[in-house]
């Protein structure tokens, strides 16, 4: 996907000092990885139309196969996006990401919802969309032998809370949002998942789901790359790749680290439309830097990341670019 579980990362973190984010990183770094040949797969009007008929049964629990989705481009800021319509389900705004396989879909009507009449406990949200999860996988438009549980992450969308004239509105929670990126051997893919939202009355409120192809097959342990990818025997330990990070980018510019979240990571290349991809050492952070006025700036927030198995290789600027497109409905604040 166009980094949004590089970005969902940012929006699901808070800012922590560096000895916190250390605590959430991996113990170590594993003695064997792979690379992986990855592209962004094509679909035409055919296929992107059974994708989005297919995910919007699941969301609405009814056949729509009566009628045909159309599917067409819009027509306005958003170029190189696919509108896809579906007759039986006009509550449903669904687009497509032709550049990164992308389906998003949400449910206007339960997204203008802003008054749920109770609070759903996370344990049913997650059954709910554990649920969601299977019939994506009957429908084979995932394999959940990609995807590990334990690492999911959820968000929440809260509403209320503000004051105004004196008089203070409830702080409600109107939907979860629990979100799973493809894991290769253990270590989470950036650029490919999905996103399940559920609303607080209970029912499934958005998905997004799509994102890079892996060339790989599945081995009697592990996931074995195939095409042009290979294994490899990192060289850096994981107070290496920490001191790299103090020493090249901290100390270079006299800063101090604010380190959101740090953790070794597939990241494909937006730019490239195919290209091998090897595990990085991946830090999000801002630096602080005194001013003349003996004040302190603070940076906007950076992603970048350190090879694991060359330590002369320069590292690798995976910050987002500052003009996203706009969100789509499913990409709200707040946790």
């Amino acid at each position: 996907m166009k980094n949004f579980y590089l970005t969902a990362l940012f929006a699901f973190s808070t800012s922590l000092a560096v000895t916190e984010a250390r605590a959430q990183e991996t113990s170590d770094v594993p003695k064997r990885v792979a690379t992986f040949e990855m592209n962004w797969k094509k679909r035409d009007g055919s296929a992107i139309s059974d994708l989005a008929r297919s995910a919007a049964e699941i969301l609405t629990g009814r056949d729509l196969r009566a009628k045909t989705p159309v599917v067409e481009p819009v027509k306005n800021i958003r170029a190189g996006r696919m509108q896809v319509m579906i007759p039986d389900a006009p509550s449903l705004e669904m687009t497509y990401l032709p550049d990164y396989d992308e389906l998003r879909i949400v449910d206007t009507e339960l997204f203008s919802a802003r008054a749920p009449e109770r609070d759903l406990a996370q344990s049913d949200a997650m059954k709910i969309a554990r649920n969601a999860f299977d019939m994506l996988a009957q429908r084979k438009l995932i394999d959940p032998a990609q995807y590990d549980w334990e690492k999911a992450d959820v968000g929440f969308t809260w509403v209320g809370g503000a004051s105004r004239a004196s008089k203070a509105s409830e702080r409600k929670r109107v939907e979860y949002r629990i979100t799973l990126r493809r894991v290769l051997n253990g270590i989470e893919l950036a650029n490919a998942g999905l996103r399940l939202a559920v609303h607080a009355n209970g029912r499934l409120s958005g998905l997004r789901l799509g994102g890079v192809t892996v060339a790989s097959k599945q081995g009697r342990q592990m996931e074995e790359p195939t095409g042009r990818g290979r294994w490899l025997e990192p060289k850096q330990s994981m107070d290496a790749l920490r001191g790299r990070f103090e020493r090249d980018i901290v100390a270079a510019q006299k800063a101090k680290a604010n380190i959101a979240w740090s953790k070794i990571m597939y990241v494909m290349p937006e730019k490239e439309r195919s290209s091998v991809v090897e595990p990085l050492y991946v830090v999000s952070y801002s630096l602080q830097t005194p001013t003349p006025e003996n004040e302190m700036a603070v940076s906007r927030r950076k992603t970048i990341g350190f090879s694991l198995v060359d330590a002369n290789a320069p590292p690798v600027d995976l910050t987002p670019p500052t003009h996203e497109p706009a969100p789509d409905q499913t990409q709200k604040p707040g946790k």
